[in-house]
């Protein structure tokens, strides 16, 4: 038996307004307002071709950046791809893996948590006094489609 999920809402014009705003200043000098906790993925969408950044919260781990996610676009990253990221005013390129599922998710989770606390009260998922993951938050995100991306950076050459 398979979980059911459902489809994020689409965006809306003020999400899309507030996004606009956001990418331009992480691409701009004044990118150290929000880079500690934001980031840009480009993906190309599958059937458009299109080019299509999304500001997103991150969390840094092990030389790794880690996005918690409900959002669409990561169904265009292309498997074998490496993915276009503006971190800090720069343009990098990072290997992706997408994780839905297992013991690790609840523990990448909490490491996005303790980073960026916000990212909690838009996916749903809380923190418990042990410092835990909430185990039924969680399995109620992952069962609307939300998912880990791990970000691998590639060294700068």
């Amino acid at each position: 038996m398979s979980a059911s999920t459902t489809r994020p809402p689409a965006q809306s014009r003020v999400q899309r307004s507030w996004d606009a705003a956001v990418r331009y200043l992480l691409r701009s000098r004044l990118h150290r307002i929000f880079s500690g906790k934001l980031l840009i993925v480009t993906v190309v969408g599958r059937k458009t071709g299109r080019e299509y950044a999304n500001p997103v919260g991150y969390a840094s781990h092990e030389g790794d950046l880690l996005i918690g996610t409900a959002a669409r676009w990561r169904r265009n990253l292309r498997q074998g791809e490496p993915v276009r990221v503006t971190l800090r005013g720069k343009e990098i390129r990072a290997d992706w893996e997408v994780i839905t599922e297992g013991e690790s998710i609840a523990d990448l989770y909490r490491i996005i948590l303790e980073q960026n606390p916000v990212h909690g009260r838009f996916a749903g998922i809380s923190l418990d006094s042990d410092g835990t993951v909430n185990r039924a938050e969680l399995q109620a995100a992952l069962a609307k489609g939300t998912a880990v991306v791990r970000l691998h950076p590639r060294a700068v050459s």
